[in-house]
Order: structure tokens, then sequence, then C-alpha cells
């Protein structure tokens, strides 16, 4: 350890970088702004149970990755490794959902995970996002991506690629969570470790997993469209159909 080192996974922003990042910061703060949403600044350390509860216990986040410790009361805390969590917190701590209607909110700030340092990954790292809460209409999802694609557009990355899918709701979920079970007990010794304990506990995660042989396995899956009731079907084609509308390209993934 070096007193004047910056801890691992952590880098100084110097004053010629600063410039950018506020260029940058502005242009993020005039697009949420125009589409009708206002900044929230919430804690970075929140009781640890709230992350358990509103990311869940079996991610990775709450598994290996919060700096988590006692506080000289006792109790639990840990840096904040997201920002959606501690905004749903706000919004319920001041009683925002009962004054009806819609609540639009975003963040900027950095956010903590203790994971393995490595070329565009820090343990110290900035998020920013958008929380629309109180509304469930398809145009509520449309605008939230039709957000992100304006942005994008602004800050000058336009090759980027769009991609849309749905988990549907509870039950939904619910159906493809057990037809993954189904149709991957009998091969889940072929998958990594870490996939053979989420088949248990959670097998969406399979979905996400990178390894090479996990993901040949997993592409061989049914789609979840299969597995859509009828009401999250029309969602998700009204979705796309206020996409098209607006002409922002995007690519329909099956799982």
């Amino acid at each position: 350890m070096s007193l004047t080192t910056a801890p691992r996974g952590t880098y100084d922003l110097m004053p010629n970088e600063a410039l950018a990042w506020q260029w940058m910061e502005m242009i993020i703060r005039e697009v949420f702004i125009s589409y009708g949403y206002g900044e929230i600044r919430t804690p970075i350390f929140e009781h640890t149970e709230l992350f358990l509860r509103g990311i869940g216990e079996t991610t990775d986040i709450v598994e290996k990755e919060m700096y988590t410790f006692i506080d000289k009361g006792g109790r639990s805390i840990s840096l904040r490794p997201e920002g959606t969590a501690p905004v749903v917190r706000a919004y319920i701590e001041h009683k925002l959902h009962g004054q009806g209607g819609t609540t639009k909110l975003f963040y900027l700030g950095p956010m903590f995970r203790q994971e393995r340092p490595q070329a565009g990954r820090f343990r110290q790292f900035h998020q920013f996002g958008v929380e629309l809460l109180g509304e469930e209409a398809p145009l509520a999802d449309a605008e939230v991506i039709l957000l992100a694609h304006d942005l994008y557009q602004k800050l000058g990355l336009t090759e980027l690629e769009i991609y849309l899918n749905s988990v549907g709701c509870q039950h939904c979920r619910q159906k493809y969570k057990e037809a993954l079970i189904s149709c991957l007990w009998d091969s889940s010794a072929e998958l990594c470790s870490t996939c053979q304990l989420r088949l248990e506990r959670n097998p969406l995660r399979l979905l996400d997993c990178k390894n090479a042989s996990c993901q040949k396995i997993t592409s061989q899956l049914p789609s979840i469209h299969d597995y859509l009731c009828q009401a999250c079907q029309d969602h998700f084609s009204q979705v796309i159909g206020f996409l098209d509308q607006v002409k922002v390209k995007y690519e329909i993934t099956p799982r």
C-alpha cells in the first residue's frame, strides 16, 4: 500500500478530464430535464437490507460485489452499487407515490462495486439513469427507450444498437423460469459452477453468463416471447409500435 497512490480500482479525475465530464453531465441533465425528469441526489450509502431486497440476494452484486460494513451503531451499511434502489426508497420515504400521477426522476453520481478492476471497469464508477414511477402504460417504456436514444445521439454515440425484449409480468416470468429449469436440468452438469447454482436459485440469470459453453447451451433455449400472456404480448407490441412511429431502429432478441 502506498499513501500516494489511489486505492486499487479507483482513479483521480484531473482538470483536463473533468472538463469533458462536465460537458457530458451538462448534456445528460439537459436531455433528462427536457423529458420532464427532475434530478434526485441520494446518499452514497444505504442500509444493506435495501439492496438485499431491491437488487436480490442471489445476484452477483449482492453476493460478491458490495462494499458493506458495520457502523458504530451496529447497523449494516453498504455503499450504493447502483442507483435504482435508493431512488425507489426516496420515492416511498417522501410519499411521492401518494401525490398521484407519474413521477419522473433522474440520478447521476458515483457507485461502488468490489469487482476485479480491468479495462473500463473500476470499483468506483459513475452511473446515470432515469426512473419513471407510477405509470405502467406501454408509452412509458417507449419514452425511456426514446430518451436513451436521443441522449446517446447528442453525446455523439450514433452507432449504438438497441436490443429489445420483454420479461413479461410476474406470472409470465414464473412460467419461463419453470421452462428453463425443465430444459436445463438434465444437462446442468455441463453448465459452469455459477450457473449450476443459478439454475436452482434464479434461472433467469443463466442468460447473463459470459461463459462460452453456457452461452452455447442457453442459445438453444426457448424464447421468453413464447411464454408471454396476451396482455404482455399486447404491451410489448405497443412499445415497438410507438418506436416505429418515431423511427427508432431496434432489434428484438429472443432471450
